[in-house]
């Protein structure tokens, strides 16, 4: 039997067992209303601002997104929660939503802070540690802004010290410098392995000292620049005593579960109604066949 017989078979048995699981899923999982239980929805937000983008949404959309939550009896729960949940120590709603934002934009304090403050939520912020306090054209959160936040029950995290943005490898190409060794300018070639390793290391070091001697002592959690890692990486992130990593990848989250699924919540064109109908399938047929479709695209766009 050829390769692609062998494939195909594949996908349709997985399909099947798809809707199959579904189907069970939706007969046993009880009549108390909820669409999912003993499982958790990341969010993923980046900016809010008056001009939405693929990146962008506005103050009202973000709004009307946590009153849809509220509305329909999603519950927020705090990332101390959450990882209590992962760690297998506590239990948490039916429903249980987190919600988080990468990269430590100013409009974080500036829009969502009073918004969740306002409906009793908390939020978490994976913060590029090396630009707080800067203004490269969308200003970033300072150290003020961020320790008033987590005395009001606001988390931050790392999200690297200098290493989120490309490098460019010996061909000039774009690569994730946490991912990929990249072009010494200076020495005229490439990093060896061993110096890839000791400068992601070093990096992601900095940036949990500084992290933690401003805000205390706390969990260590992670999250990819771009959705992007590897098994080189999560070893480094091990070695420094990373027990999650928040990931691009798609679907609910199960205790135990390291490497930490999101849903992109932050997009122009996602409306709170958008919002609803892709929680209210995460587990449905057509829901678990996004996941899968999206998820092969984010894979094999990390390998690219």
């Amino acid at each position: 039997m050829s390769k692609h017989s062998l494939l195909k078979i594949f996908c349709i048995t997985f399909v099947l067992l798809i809707f199959i699981y579904s189907v069970l899923y939706d007969r046993y999982k009880g009549t108390g209303g909820y669409h999912y239980s003993n499982r958790v929805a990341v969010l993923e937000y980046h900016n809010i601002g008056p001009n939405a983008s693929d990146y962008t949404i506005t103050p009202e959309t973000f709004k009307s997104h946590l009153e849809a939550l509220k509305a329909n009896h999603y519950h927020v729960i705090s990332m101390k929660e959450f990882v209590d949940f992962l760690n297998g120590k506590s239990t948490v709603p039916p429903d249980a939503v987190v919600i988080t934002f990468d990269d430590g934009y100013e409009s974080f304090y500036k829009y969502a802070y009073p918004t969740l403050n306002e409906q009793k939520m908390s939020a978490t912020n994976f913060i590029i540690v090396s630009y707080l306090g800067t203004n490269p054209g969308t200003p970033f959160l300072n150290w003020d802004e961020i320790i008033r936040m987590k005395a009001d029950g606001f988390n931050f995290y790392s999200h690297t010290f200098k290493s989120h943005d490309f490098s460019a490898d010996q061909n000039g190409n774009p690569v994730s410098p946490l991912t990929n060794p990249i072009y010494l300018d200076e020495k005229k070639r490439m990093e060896t392995d061993d110096e890839y390793k000791q400068r992601v290391k070093s990096d992601l070091a900095e940036a949990e000292k500084i992290i933690q001697e401003k805000l205390g002592i706390q969990d260590k959690l992670f999250c990819f620049p771009h959705g992007r890692y590897n098994k080189a990486l999560i070893d480094i992130g091990d070695q420094l005593g990373y027990k999650y990593y928040f990931t691009g990848l798609d679907g609910l989250n199960t205790p135990g579960t390291k490497l930490i699924k999101r849903i992109n919540a932050g997009s122009a064109k996602m409306k709170a109604s958008s919002l609803l109908r892709i929680l209210n399938g995460e587990t449905s047929v057509t829901g678990n066949l996004r996941i899968l479709l999206k998820n092969i695209v984010v894979t094999q766009r990390m390998s690219d």
